[in-house]
Formats: C-alpha cells, sequence, structure tokens
C-alpha cells in the first residue's frame, strides 16, 4: 500500500483525491501482477474493493464479461489500455513510480483531464480498431460511444437483465445513432470519412457531451459510481422519462442519445409539462403548463412529414410583450440530422411568448414560431440570436404543421423540484391578481390596461356620453336612461 508521504506527491500533480488515489495505485498493481490472466477492463474492476460490495460473488465479473461479449466492440479493451498509454508503465515496471504517473496520465486523459483529451482517447480506440487508419467511417466512431454509455449503465445497475440488456441495445441501435452519424459526416471529407481534427471540432460544437460517454464508463470501472465529488466531467446520464411520449418513443427511447450528447443539463429524470396525447391542442393550455416554471426545458416538436426539431432553455418561462432568455439556450434539429443552433452573441432575442410562442429573430418574424392556432407554423434559417442553418431538412419548406409538440423540465429530481415548485408560486401569484381585479369597484384602471376601451363591448358608453336624455347612474356606476325629459 502506498504511504501517504506518496499519495500528497502524486495528489499535486493529478487531478484525484487520496481516495482515488489509492484506489488506482491498487489498480496499477494489479495490471502488473503477470499471474493474473485476467482481461484489462476485468483486473481494473475487480481491483476494487468496491466491486463485492456493490455487486456481491461474481456478479462484478460476469458483468465486464457480458460488456466485453456482447456491448462492447471486440477488442476494445486493449484498444483502450493501448489510448490510454498503460503499456508504456508495463515497459517501466521496475522504475516503479515512472510506471505509475504514466498510468495516472492515462486514467486522467478519459475525463479527469478534460473533454479534449477524453475526445483523442475514443479516437484512438476507434483508430486502433480501424487497423490504424488515421481517417474514419463517422459510423464506428459514433457506434463506440453508443455502446459506452450502454456499458457504463451495466457496470453499475443493480439488477441487469442480460439478455434485455442486449436485446435493446441491438434493436434501438441504428435509430439511436443515425442523426449523429449524419451530423458527424458532415463535418467530413466530402461527407464521408473525419479525422481526428474534425471529429473533435465536430464534438465540441454539436456534441459537447458525448465525450462523456468514455468518462462515465471509465470512472464507473475503477470506482463503481462511488466517488463523484471531484469529477471534472458532468456524467453521461441517459434521460428517465415519467411518461409515455410521442415523440421520444419506448421505456429508453433511442432518439434521446443524441439530445443527449447536446448538454449535460438535458440528461437524468425528465418530467412532463405538457403534450398534444394528454394536454390537447391547445396555446392556452400549453402556456398555462409552462409559465412559470424555472429550469432546464425541453420543446420537442415533431412535424407532420416526420422531421424532429425544438429548443433548450434554463430560464423561467413567463408571458410579454418582448424577447427574454440568456445564452445557455439554443435551438435544434434532432432527426433526421442532428444540427445545434448555438447562440451568436449577435442578439438577445431567445424567447418571446405572447399570443403564441417564438424563438431568435424578431416579433415580427420569429426565427422558430408556433402560432396561437398552432397550424402553419414557421421555422427559419437564420436571424441574429441563434447560429445559421437548417432547423428542418433543406429540402423542407420553412412552414409546417405539428404532429406532435411535448416541453418536458429535465435536469434530474433536483431540478424538477425546484421548477414545479416556481410554477407553483407564479400561479398562486396570478390567481390572486385576477381574484383582486374581481373585487375593484372602479375596473377603468383594469380596462385600460388590458386595452378595452376601444372594443364594442364600451362603445355604448362613448355614444351615451353627452347626450340630454342619459345621466349617470352613481348606484350602478353607468349611464340611465331619463325619460322624464
Amino acid at each position: 500500500m502506498a504511504s501517504q508521504a506518496q499519495i500528497n506527491k502524486l495528489a499535486e500533480r493529478y487531478p484525484f483525491n487520496d481516495e482515488e488515489l489509492e484506489q488506482l495505485i491498487r489498480c496499477h498493481a494489479a495490471l502488473l501482477d503477470v499471474k493474473n490472466t485476467d482481461t484489462f477492463l476485468t483486473k481494473i474492476a475487480l481491483s476494487s474493493p468496491y466491486s463485492y460490495f456493490f455487486l456481491p460473488g461474481n456478479e462484478m465479473r460476469r458483468r465486464i464479461e457480458l460488456v466485453e461479449d456482447k456491448i462492447l466492440p471486440c477488442g476494445f479493451g486493449s484498444c483502450l489500455r493501448a489510448a490510454m498509454s498503460v503499456d508504456l508503465f508495463v515497459d517501466c515496471a521496475n522504475e516503479g513510480e515512472l510506471g505509475l504517473e504514466r498510468f495516472l496520465e492515462g486514467v486522467a486523459d478519459c475525463g479527469q483531464r478534460g473533454h479534449k483529451e477524453a475526445l483523442r482517447v475514443i479516437w484512438d480506440c476507434a483508430s486502433y480498431l480501424g487497423e490504424f487508419e488515421d481517417k474514419l467511417d463517422p459510423a464506428a466512431i459514433v457506434d463506440i460511444c453508443y455502446r459506452l454509455a450502454f456499458a457504463a449503465e451495466v457496470v453499475v445497475e443493480p439488477n441487469a437483465d442480460a439478455d434485455a440488456i442486449v436485446a435493446r441495445l441491438e434493436s434501438e441501435h441504428d435509430r439511436a445513432c443515425t442523426s449523429l452519424v449524419n451530423s458527424l459526416a458532415l463535418a467530413g471529407e466530402n461527407g464521408k470519412l473525419v479525422t481526428k481534427e474534425s471529429w473533435c471540432a465536430w464534438a465540441e460544437t454539436m456534441a459537447p457531451q458525448i465525450s462523456s460517454t468514455l468518462s462515465t464508463f471509465v470512472h464507473r470501472l475503477f470506482f463503481h459510481g462511488k466517488m463523484k465529488h471531484s469529477l471534472n466531467f458532468v456524467p453521461f446520464e441517459p434521460p428517465k422519462l415519467d411518461q409515455r411520449s410521442d415523440i421520444f418513443e419506448g421505456g429508453h427511447p433511442p432518439n434521446l442519445f443524441a439530445l443527449t450528447c447536446t448538454s449535460p443539463l438535458i440528461g437524468g429524470k425528465w418530467h412532463n409539462l405538457y403534450s398534444f396525447e394528454f394536454h390537447g391542442h391547445s396555446m392556452n393550455r400549453l402556456q398555462h403548463s409552462i409559465l412559470g416554471y424555472q429550469g432546464p426545458t425541453v420543446i420537442a416538436i415533431e412535424t407532420e412529414q416526420g422531421h424532429t426539431l425544438g429548443g433548450f432553455f434554463t430560464t423561467t418561462w413567463k408571458r410579454g410583450s418582448g424577447f427574454y432568455g440568456d445564452s445557455s439556450g439554443f435551438l435544434f434539429q434532432l432527426s433526421p440530422t442532428l444540427n445545434l443552433f448555438q447562440p451568436t452573441g449577435d442578439d438577445a432575442n431567445f424567447i418571446h411568448v405572447q399570443d403564441g410562442i417564438g424563438f431568435g429573430g424578431t416579433t415580427d418574424m420569429p426565427r422558430l414560431f408556433i402560432p396561437a392556432s398552432m397550424e402553419e407554423c414557421n421555422a427559419g434559417v437564420m436571424d441574429k440570436t441563434f447560429r445559421q442553418g437548417d432547423l428542418l431538412p433543406g429540402d423542407a419548406l420553412e412552414k409546417f404543421n405539428i404532429k406532435s409538440l411535448e416541453v418536458w423540465g429535465c435536469g434530474g429530481d433536483e431540478a424538477i423540484e425546484k421548477g414545479l415548485k416556481a410554477r407553483e408560486e407564479h400561479r398562486a401569484v396570478t390567481g390572486a391578481a385576477i381574484y383582486n381585479a374581481r373585487k375593484i369597484k372602479d375596473k377603468s384602471p383594469l380596462v385600460n390596461d388590458i386595452n378595452l376601451r376601444d372594443t364594442k363591448l364600451y362603445k355604448h358608453r362613448e355614444e351615451a356620453r353627452g347626450r340630454a336624455e342619459f345621466r349617470v347612474d352613481e348606484k350602478h356606476d353607468g349611464y340611465v336612461l331619463d325619460r322624464s325629459q
């Protein structure tokens, strides 16, 4: 076992705390044990005393066998070992501390050093699997990330059903990966092969959370999800919907994988705020469902042509004559191709809620607009607030009709609880204001506020004023015809 002095020295150089370093030193010793014939991934998983606490007996060994045989690409463990430069420390085994530090560096590169290093490790794994090619098929890279997300769940899932997991992975694979593959291909040469540079640039722009598929798997492999206080990345958490969805179909929606790759705030529990199926096709119901809600929110739209688009925002939903919001939000096309439209910084017209709901653009012509009728919606190509590009596929018209619309509070239990509490407070304040308005004797300020003076409802008052046969009725607050004249 390492001395406290050695651990203190390592803690100054590597992004791990004392407890994590103790575990990594155990892993390093297990990997150097030539008598142990287990695979690279198995040695890591079984070196931790927590593995027997969370998954008693031989369950952890069975999980790793499942991961290696049925989930991850064949030979992935060896490729990860090479990508982490772990083989370097074997050559320096006799040098002791030097070999350990090479090992710690490799582990840190999988997430604790930041997403850029993790993207490099993912690329190197894909390259080794592809016989050291310097240009890769986008499908091969996305496939690895998708399988890593599955593997990360299996390593810590208390009651894993091997057959069900494998069946789900295979049945959902194509739908889960297609929009990401299509998007990454656009970053490649002639829409085909991609280089390491184009992969990293694409991931930072379109899928900033995709590197966490590797980081989460490696962290759970070493620490079994126990140590989270010193993470330098947000774990990849597939959304768990609390209600059936027409857009994100099934209990484990495959097309949510691509959306989860776009933001660290999207994973975890989702709570349905509004949907056509449960709330009806009504702008009033939609606004009632979201106004006052505070926190991460996904609004998803499926068009009658089968395309999916929408937006992600973190600000409180409110109604008003002007725009509001902040630069944490973005618009997206989810299918057939993932495309993110991040804020440009040139304007701040993020959200506008009045008769309808608009995003970007201007009040007269929003970039994405859902009118009060919820018919003949608009999805533009450019505005000053969000990055230019097609919210709908290039061959689709900017006008579209909605097949399904859903709004979800997301970000996990704590964020959802806070958002729902804010919504209830908003409803209480609004309800109190309406109640008080009904008790006001002189309603002229209220009438002026809601612009009723110029409507036919009060036209008779204007016509009555100045006529001799009409006099003021103080008792009933109006005018009365004086028939004595």
